[in-house]
């Protein structure tokens, strides 16, 4: 009874905060308390009833982390939220393939289904309403399919695909490559500055990454070091070329009757 009392008791006091409180941060720490009562809340019905722990427990947790966000318009809750949903998905993905649900982190294919979902949403659903939450959706999205990859293009061995290790990591390679510049390409086409922003941090490092492999070995520290520079600092000289071409069409759009501040692509 006390459990329940102090999920429903936070979560009316919340609301009862946000109606009085113009600024939003006491709501964000009621909305953080009420969801974190929540959590326990369903964790010790789980021990009290001794049910077996089970992945289901996410789905509830994501609820009312997600109705917490939309009500009060909290991008943290969102992003609690969203979190629960990947673990979710990609533990139903790990079960269809015959492993036991708390295992699904082992293979990292699991969580593409997940970041497929999370880029689709805001481009079904509208989100104009909402403060970011149209990009903290497509950024999870890209950080949940561009770490497995990563992690699958250095160790191969965990992958579901039956072929021989470095076929695996060559072939997430050059998919980190290609999929990274693909999210830079269409985040500069669609004006997303933080889908360009991470497909850049991420293409960095798939190209660092390939470096460390070839001339780590090889090279002269202080040659590998000078390399890694020169390479940053022809990376920011295309990144602002690129930013340079695309704000100035923008700009005209906003002076013919667009309203609001331009985003920083970089």
């Amino acid at each position: 009874m006390i459990l329940i009392v102090a999920a429903l008791g936070t979560f009316g006091a919340t609301l009862w905060i946000q109606a009085r409180e113009s600024s939003g941060y006491f709501t964000k720490l009621a909305a953080m308390v009420a969801f974190a009562c929540f959590v326990i809340n369903i964790s010790l019905l789980g021990l009290i009833f001794n049910i077996t722990p089970s992945d289901k427990a996410l789905i509830p947790w994501a609820a009312f982390a997600l109705l917490l966000a939309y009500t009060c318009d909290l991008r943290l809750l969102l992003a609690a939220g969203i979190l629960c949903i990947i673990a979710w998905i990609s533990a139903r993905t790990g079960t269809w393939s015959g492993m036991y649900w708390l295992h699904f982190g082992e293979r990292p294919e699991n969580f593409f289904p997940a970041a497929v979902i999370l880029f689709l949403v805001p481009q079904w659903i509208p989100h104009g309403r909402f403060t970011g939450f149209g990009p903290i959706y497509r950024v999870f999205a890209l950080l949940t399919l561009f770490l497995p990859i990563l992690v699958l293009s250095n160790w191969g061995r965990v992958s579901y695909l039956d072929f021989e290790e470095n076929t695996i990591e060559g072939f997430y390679q050059v998919m980190g490559f290609l999929l990274s510049a693909g999210a830079i390409w269409l985040g500069a086409r669609r004006h997303w500055g933080e889908v360009v922003n991470t497909g850049s941090v991420f293409f960095v490092i798939f190209l660092y990454t390939k470096f460390f492999d070839w001339w780590w070995e090889i090279m002269p520290k202080y040659l590998f070091f000078l390399v890694l520079g020169l390479t940053a600092v022809l990376l920011l000289f295309i990144m602002r070329r690129l930013r340079a071409m695309l704000l100035p069409p923008l700009r005209g759009k906003v002076g013919m009757g667009g309203s609001g501040d331009l985003p920083p692509l970089i």
